[in-house]
Formats: C-alpha cells, structure tokens, sequence
C-alpha cells in the first residue's frame, strides 16, 4: 500500500464508525447491526480498508489495546452497591458454570454441524463464544430498562465474562497450537494463574491510578484522561508481558477498584464513554467485519445459522437454567436473562487473532474461525437487539416507555407545574431538596427525591436513563443555568428548559444561543409564583388571555413552549396554560 493509500484507509475506517454509529441512533438500533455491514462492504468493495494491509503488524496490538481500553471503561460501571447477595451468586455462575456449559455445548454444536475443521478448532470456537459483551449487552439494557436484579446479572455477566473467555480461549488457541507441533495438550492451573497475575497487576495499576488522579484532579485536571489512558495502557502491556491476555483481566479489574472506592471523583474517567470508547468500538467493529470476504461468508452460512439457533434455543437456556436454580430471581426474570446473550468486539477480536495465527501454523479449519463467528455475532445481535425490548414487556419486566419528565425545584410553584402535567398523564419525577418538600410532593402523588446532579457520573446516568425531558425550576437563576448545561450533555439540546432569569438577580452571564426558556423572557421565578398566589390557575385550556406553557399528546408525549418558538397546538394534543 502507499502512503496515500494508507490514508485513505484510515480516513475511511473513522468516517465509517463514525457515520454508522450515528446512523444506527438516528434508526434506534444497536450501533453493531449497522458496524458490522458497513465494514464488510468497504472490505469487499474497496482495497484500502484491509487491515492486514493497512496496519500490517500494529493491527492485532491495536485491537488488544482497544479492547483493553473498552474492558476497563466497562469496569467502572461495576459498583458492588448495585449488586445484590443473591445476584451475586447468580453472576459467579453465569460465568463459571455457566461458561463451561456453553463452552462444552458450542463445542459438540460445531463438531457436529462443521465438516473439516478437525477436532481442536471447535474447542476453540466454543471458548471464543463464550463472551456474551458489555458493548451490546449495556445499550440493550439501557433501552429495555429491566427489573434491577435483570440488569445488574446481565451488566456484572457481560462485563466479567469477557476477560474469562479471553483467557479461556487464549488457553485453548495454546492448546491447538501445542497440538500441531506435537506438545502437550494441557497444562493444568494456566488460567488460573493468568487470572491472579491479571488481577494483581490490576489491583496494583488501580493503586497507581488512583494517586495519579488524586493529584491531576488537585493540580492539572484537563490532564485526568490523558493519565488514565496510559496507565490503562501500561497495566494492560504489563500483564501480558507476564502473562498472555492477562491485560484484559488487569484493566476490568482497574475499573472495578476504581468503581468501588469514594475518595476520588471518577466521572472525568467516563469522558471514555462519550469519546475515546465510542470511537474505539466503532473502528473495531469496521476493521474485523473488512477482513471477513463474502465468499467466506457464503461458505459457512447455513451451518452457522444452525449453530446460532441452538445456542440462542438451546445452549443459553440451559446455561441460564442451571445457573438461576435457587435463587430469588422469578421464572420471568430468569426468562429473560436467557433470552439475552449477544456477541461483542471480545469474539470477534479474539477470532480475528486466533484464526490468522493458526492459519499461519497450517492448523485444519482455522481459516473458517472468523466468518463463523462473524455469523455469530452479527445474528445474535440483530435478534436479540430487535427482540430485547418486546420480549421484556411479554415477560412484564420492561421499565416504562414514553416521556419521563424531571420537574427540578422544590417549591410550590415547581410542585404545581409537576402536578398540573402529571394530571395531563405525563409521567413527572422531581429533584427536592428539603425533606418537607419532598413530603409534600409524595403526598401529591408524586415521585420525589434529592438530586444526582453533582453525585458520580455513574449514579447520575443510572438516575436520568428514563428521564426524556427537563423542567428546571428553583428560584436560583445561576444554578438553573449551570443545570440546564449539564443536562443537555445527557438529555440533548432542545429537551432541557429551564425558566427565564430575572436579569437583576443573575450573576453569570446567560450561555450564548440559549434559546430554552420556557413560554416567555418575562415569565421569571418571581412572576409566576406571583401568578399562581394571586389565583392565578395551570389550566388544561386556555382562552385569551391564557399564556400556553406545554403540549400533551398520546401517550404522554411533550411539547414545551419557549421563547423563541411558541407552541402550535396540534389536534389530539392537551393544553395547559397559565390563565389569571
């Protein structure tokens, strides 16, 4: 390739995982059901997006850094306040038990479906499709909003069982190779001491870690990512100097520590999610599925959609059974978790790696490793990513669907705005601060609590996941403003509004451009808490007179009026409006 062949490459890769990422937002759909297409049609229909060619030896370095990086970000969502005693015990046999019935399962799957693959390269792909992947497996639940005790097994189980397969099919690609050359097949307590090696450097890197960010949060804050991305790195290299694959389980437990310690703010950690990690998976994602060819794919196409059927009707459903038996999680619950098991980027890194090496020690059927599991990944994340959320309201597991609207402000006059959109059917959540506020907003019948605005990033996502829209309302113009800022980084522009300042009182100046005040420059704190002591009303219709502050439709579905773009009532819709 030349130089600007290798440009053009890399520039396509980035647009790509880019564009598809947004395009899937934009159609609601897991962003992998759009990676995985439009990577393997610029490896088919272009010669610059090869990876071989394009990043030569960097390639499998790059993706097991990537992957590491992906791991650790992942870790720091793992909180052990969030797990409870019993799911505890259903994770650790998700994992263990549960790992090794898949494995041994998928095994037998593929010796049966699969001509000419030999005896050992089915082992291999039954390790490498143990991993279910926190990368598809979190978007989903973040969609589906299941029961707690669903989602915190699935997250801490797609999470952990990545780092355990990797090593698992590390283990297993030694045993093939070892095989070929006419070495001992296996070696026993490998694993485990590339578990302990993995996690001791792990736990010593997030020691590190944690002092290095004590001090750039005290001294150099815009330098906390930077840090932490080359410590990530550095305990991943570490580990696998020591150990092969060992990176993946140092870097899940740095997030892990990190996760569960309380004297450092990790929320500047997770800028990984918004950014670096979104990318990362994106060119991940584009560069395995461009080294898949049609060809290859056609080849193994019927049998690996055979093998897809038995493990999503077969193989998860037992693993799921046997591991559930006992606990106190219901036959819906445990449904559903067994109709929940999509591949990731861990399968398909560790399938890209394994079948190149093997191909090159002329292992039989290693040419094959990577389009079944191509098929894999790409089918069960299309299914289950078409069929989480129906399935989770068949089962009566599902969290609510529709508008969600979080009413900031604990005053009278923010309870009545909650209460008049509550009776319109909008389903309301306040953020109250002092406890008889509260108190008077529960025995409103609504669902009050103390904000998560400044609390950890991760607390605070899991707080705003159903929330759709916005109302700030105290009496603080400067903390209105601030709030409405950081609520749109979660929520998106146009869906946080936020009631006009009284110029006099504010001390910040207003952000440029902020055009979400809601229904009029003059309709401050002051004038409509005026309004509604001296009889003024929150009215379903409005006559002349009336100022139109919202819009309610079908379902629950809110328009707000602001500023600069009164409302435009639509038929069907209700009104409420400020009249008196």
């Amino acid at each position: 390739m030349s130089s600007d062949d290798v440009l053009l490459g890399l520039g396509l890769v980035l647009a790509l995982a880019v564009g598809a990422q947004m395009l899937a937002a934009r159609l609601r759909l897991p962003a992998i059901v759009v990676l995985l297409p439009a990577g393997l049609l610029a490896g088919t229909a272009t010669h610059v997006v090869q990876p071989d060619d394009l990043l030569g030896q960097l390639y499998q370095p790059f993706v097991g850094i990537a992957v590491g990086i992906i791991l650790f970000e992942a870790g720091l969502r793992l909180s052990f306040g969030e797990i409870e005693g019993h799911v505890r015990k259903v994770v650790a046999r998700l994992i263990g038990l549960g790992g090794l019935v898949t494995w041994a399962l998928v095994t037998v799957t593929v010796l049966v479906l699969f001509d000419g693959l030999g005896n050992r390269v089915p082992l291999l792909i039954g390790a490498i499709l143990v991993v279910t992947g926190p990368t598809v497996v979190l978007p989903l639940l973040a969609f589906v909003r299941p029961a707690r005790g669903v989602r915190s097994a699935l997250t801490w189980e797609g999470v952990l069982i990545d780092p355990f397969g990797a090593l698992l099919g590390v283990i297993v690609f030694h045993l093939v190779l070892s095989g070929q050359q006419g070495g001992p097949y296996w070696r026993p307590g490998q694993m485990i001491v590339s578990l302990a090696a993995g996690a001791a450097v792990g736990v010593l890197g997030a020691v590190i870690l944690w002092f290095a960010v004590r001090e750039t949060q005290h001294s150099a804050p815009r330098q906390t990512v930077p840090v932490v991305l080359a410590l990530v790195v550095g305990a991943l290299v570490a580990a696998d100097l020591v150990r092969d694959d060992a990176g993946f389980v140092a870097t899940t437990v740095m997030g892990m520590v990190l996760a569960n310690q309380r004297r450092i703010d990790i929320s500047s950690m997770l800028e990984f999610q918004a950014t670096l990690v979104q990318m990362l998976i994106g060119v991940l994602f584009i560069l395995i599925s461009a080294s898949v060819s049609l060809s290859d794919l056609k080849a193994v196409l019927p049998e690996a959609l055979g093998l897809v059927a038995v493990m999503v009707l077969l193989i998860r459903p037992l693993a799921v059974a046997l591991s559930t038996l006992g606990s106190d999680l219901s036959v819906r619950e445990r449904a559903f978790i067994a109709w929940m098991a999509p591949r990731g980027i861990v399968a398909g890194a560790t399938a890209s790696a394994f079948s190149l090496a093997l191909g090159d020690a002329g292992v039989e059927g290693a040419e094959r490793i990577l389009p079944i599991v191509f098929v894999v990944i790409f089918s069960t994340v299309v299914l289950y990513g078409l069929t989480a959320a129906p399935v989770a309201r068949l089962l009566g597991i599902a969290g609510e669907a529709g508008t969600l609207v979080l009413v900031v402000g604990g005053s009278a006059t923010a309870r009545a705005v909650a209460e008049s959109l509550a009776s319109a059917g909008v389903r309301v959540r306040m953020w109250v601060g002092r406890d008889e506020d509260q108190a008077a907003a529960r025995a409103a019948g609504l669902e009050a609590d103390h904000g998560r605005l400044l609390v950890d990033a991760v607390s605070r996502e899991v707080e705003l996941e159903e929330v759709t829209d916005a109302l700030l309302l105290t009496p603080n113009h400067d903390f209105n403003a601030l709030a409405a800022a950081q609520l749109r980084d979660e929520l998106g522009h146009g869906h946080v509004v936020r009631i006009a300042p009284d110029p006099e009182d504010a001390d910040l100046l207003p952000p440029a451009g902020d055009e979400a005040i809601l229904a009029s420059e003059d309709l401050t704190f002051a004038e409509l808490s005026r309004r509604l002591a001296e009889g003024g009303r929150l009215v379903d219709e409005h006559g002349d007179g009336a100022l139109p502050l919202f819009a309610v439709g079908d379902g629950g579905a809110l328009r707000v009026a602001t500023a600069k773009e009164p409302l435009q009532v639509r038929p069907g819709e209700r009104t409420i409006a400020l009249a008196g």
